[in-house]
């Protein structure tokens, strides 16, 4: 199997006026084709979705990170209330 994970990665201003940062995490063969996986995905998701959640927005753009799969690494952390 050949691919990468990909770590996206923005700050976002969510609905309620908070700052938020969004991670999405993607296996690809590339940067470009994690960026475009998001994209159609969101895409679905603002169609379907009776809201329009900025968090699924095609802006901004994302941070990408790319995590060989040879190398060991903490992928998400979060934190919750």
């Amino acid at each position: 199997m050949d691919g990468a994970m990909y770590m996206l990665s923005r700050q976002i201003t969510g609905d309620d006026g908070v700052t938020l940062m969004q991670n999405v995490t993607v296996f690809a063969g590339s940067a470009t084709e994690a960026n475009n996986l998001v994209a159609q995905q969101f895409a679905r998701l603002r169609q379907t979705s009776r809201d329009k959640d900025r968090a699924y927005q095609g802006t901004p753009a994302f941070n990408v990170e790319k995590i060989p799969l040879d190398v060991h690494k903490v992928i998400t952390i979060g934190t919750t209330r």
